[in-house]
């Protein structure tokens, strides 16, 4: 198992932490673990040991995890960074083949909605890459990050999503020249085959999705972008009608398969 598959699988073990220790508390509490009676199912010693085997030993076992996994993932860095510099392919047509399939993740931005990358670059359904530290590189180069990046698998990407809630997963084909590492690609050009809509609406987790609707969001350096959500028929009726757009229209505009 590579350094990141690890890492998913214990940040998603992190996260159940809270229900489970809530759950625990609730069963104590009605088998009576709290209340010092000597008739009582739990008592209260027991009870006790196990807050404090919750509470103190759990957070440092996570704690040593992170550590773990985090060296794990330096040396993963450190090796794949080494088979860069060893790099062997002198003439691009020398390049093993390979069908580059993925999933991505994208915000939707602008009032002339376009897709965005989780870094800030816009693109089109069908483009090409353009490096923006090196106008000289055509993309993508090995001693750089530009590039259409994309995970190999689609789990990868949906845990992903659960960092950047106002992003959509897309489906995408890789094509030129291209780099394959453990858990994804890097190439030349890309074509979003498919924006999938999520299940719910993005505001209100609870309702089914109906249309999609724009806001002035603020980004980390403080500077607005108008991005889109998809919402359900009661989130979304409370927008102006100038900012809504049907999922039809919105295919249209992106010039892609929503759904």
């Amino acid at each position: 198992m590579d350094a990141r598959r690890a890492n998913r699988r214990f940040i998603k073990l992190l996260r159940l932490y809270p229900a489970l220790l809530i759950v625990s508390l609730a069963i104590a509490y009605a088998l009576g673990g709290f209340s010092g009676n000597p008739t009582a199912i739990l008592s209260k010693s027991i009870t006790y040991d196990f807050l404090t085997v919750v509470l103190a030993v759990a957070p440092v076992g996570f704690m040593i995890g992170f550590v773990v996994i985090g060296r794990a993932s330096d040396k993963e860095f450190l090796r794949n960074s080494t088979n860069q510099a060893n790099f062997a392919y002198e003439d691009a047509f020398q390049l093993p083949s390979e069908n580059m399939h993925g999933f991505k993740l994208a915000l939707i931005t602008g009032r002339q909605p376009v897709l965005t990358g989780i870094t800030g670059d816009s693109y089109r359904a069908d483009d090409s890459a353009i490096c923006g530290l090196n106008p000289d590189h055509v993309p993508p180069v090995k001693d750089c990050q530009c590039g259409f990046h994309a995970f190999k698998e689609l789990d990868d990407a949906k845990f992903e999503r659960t960092l950047y809630r106002g992003a959509f997963l897309l489906d995408v084909d890789l094509y030129g020249l291209g780099f394959v590492y453990a858990s994804g690609y890097r190439a030349e050009t890309q074509v979003v085959n498919q924006v999938f809509l999520p299940s719910l609406c993005m505001r209100c987790k609870i309702f089914p999705v109906k249309r999609f609707t724009g806001s002035h969001k603020l980004k980390a350096d403080y500077s607005g972008v108008w991005q889109w959500e998809a919402r359900c028929w009661m989130c979304s009726c409370v927008v102006k009608q100038r900012d809504r757009m049907e999922i039809s229209e919105m295919a249209v505009a992106l010039s892609v398969v929503i759904g």
